[in-house]
């Protein structure tokens, strides 16, 4: 195990929650019920709690934790916001796109803890930081259905 792959997968994570924190916090700008608007501040803020959790773990091991947003994230922004701008409801579209974006983020973690380039104390971390993602992941999810239901 090299501190320097366990960075790295650190830094991936830590730049998926960086760009859910900016969709959330673009989000809650544009939706017009002030319940989601407060749904959508909570969940940006348990990402950012995530992302700098893991940035707090690069810095410890010797690394540079300044997240950049990746470009997957920039082009899942990108199409969130050309749906929403198209669509007829707006708070229903935001949330299909930020549900999908909540499956990324689970699904990289799910990925990273896999990786055999993680220290013990690192991968009790994540994990504590993935039941984080899965309940709003899950959240997300059943808001979702939800308003697909209404």
């Amino acid at each position: 195990m090299s501190l320097k792959k366990e960075n790295k997968i650190l830094n991936q994570l830590a730049d998926i929650n960086k760009d859910a924190c900016e969709f959330y916090e673009d989000a809650s700008e544009k939706v017009s019920s002030p319940k989601l608007k407060q749904t959508f501040r909570d969940l940006e803020s348990l990402h950012r709690h995530v992302m700098t959790d893991l940035q707090s773990v690069i810095i410890r091991n010797g690394g540079d934790a300044e997240a950049d947003e990746t470009m997957r994230g920039q082009w899942a922004q990108f199409w969130g916001e050309l749906k929403a701008k198209v669509s007829n409801d707006m708070d229903a579209t935001l949330v299909s796109e930020l549900e999908e974006a909540e499956d990324r983020c689970l699904h990289s973690m799910e990925e990273a803890l896999q990786s055999v380039d993680l220290s013990e104390p690192t991968r009790e971390r994540l994990q504590k930081d993935m039941r984080s993602l899965k309940r709003s992941h899950d959240y997300m999810k059943s808001l979702q259905d939800i308003m697909k239901a209404s």
